[in-house]
């Protein structure tokens, strides 16, 4: 007998948006990149209330000297366009022997395509269901070490590198264990890991669905809108 396969329904009220600020929690701090970074004309950081509360079950798998730094969750598709092109450019500094072609599919395993108003397909932070974090020290407030920095695009952004190696300095052995543990604590309170990124992880959107076998549960996080309407 074929066994049915569990689908995840998720409750209208879960998938309202909500804005992350740095009154969450004590142990979450909000640090928008894009923003410091000149992608995005806004600060503001937004997502769905099921990635909000997942993230709120997630701190509790981590040690009280340990939460979480959010670097981005909603980007409307302007941002994830800019970012996609100058993913391409760092793309073509790093490898710069690909065709356009090789390029592109490159570029795809850090910077999801843009999409346009209308389009059947959603990136994942288009949705308000993808979210780039790290881990930091609570007592010091220092970004632990985690191998690379916030969208690197080698080797070592892949979430399992460190797994992979067995060549591992001292160094390296606690960049893996902080790894592990934040993928640990994500992954058992419902989020799905990416494997290029160590940093990024996904609930109720595309890549979840390739993840998990079940159907997409939301598109853009407001409709045809850029930003939340006034």
């Amino acid at each position: 007998m074929q066994s049915k396969k569990i689908i995840n329904v998720f409750l209208p009220a879960e998938l309202e948006p909500i804005e992350l600020t740095n009154q969450l929690n004590e142990r979450i701090k909000i640090r928008p990149m894009y923003f410091e970074l000149g992608f995005s004309s806004l600060p503001n950081i937004y997502g769905r209330r099921i990635l909000v509360d997942n993230l709120m079950r997630a701190l509790e798998h981590l040690p009280l000297e340990i939460g979480f730094l959010v670097w981005d969750v909603y980007r409307p598709r302007a941002v994830q366009a800019k970012l996609f092109h100058w993913m391409q450019g760092e793309i073509r500094k790093k490898l710069p022997q690909l065709n356009e072609d090789e390029n592109y599919n490159e570029t795809c395993k850090y910077m999801s395509p843009p999409s346009n108003v209308g389009d059947v397909y959603c990136p994942p932070h288009l949705s308000g269901g993808a979210i780039d974090l790290t881990l930091y020290d609570t007592i010091t407030g220092n970004e632990l070490d985690m191998g690379t920095p916030f969208d690197d695009c080698t080797d070592r952004a892949h979430s399992l590198h460190f797994d992979q190696r067995s060549d591992l300095t001292e160094d390296e052995k606690c960049i893996r264990e902080r790894r592990n543990l934040l993928r640990s604590a994500m992954e058992t309170s419902g989020f799905v890991s990416y494997q290029y990124e160590w940093w990024h992880f996904d609930i109720g959107n595309i890549f979840w669905s390739r993840k998990t076998g079940q159907p997409e549960a939301f598109g853009s996080l407001f409709g045809d809108e850029e930003w939340r309407p006034a």
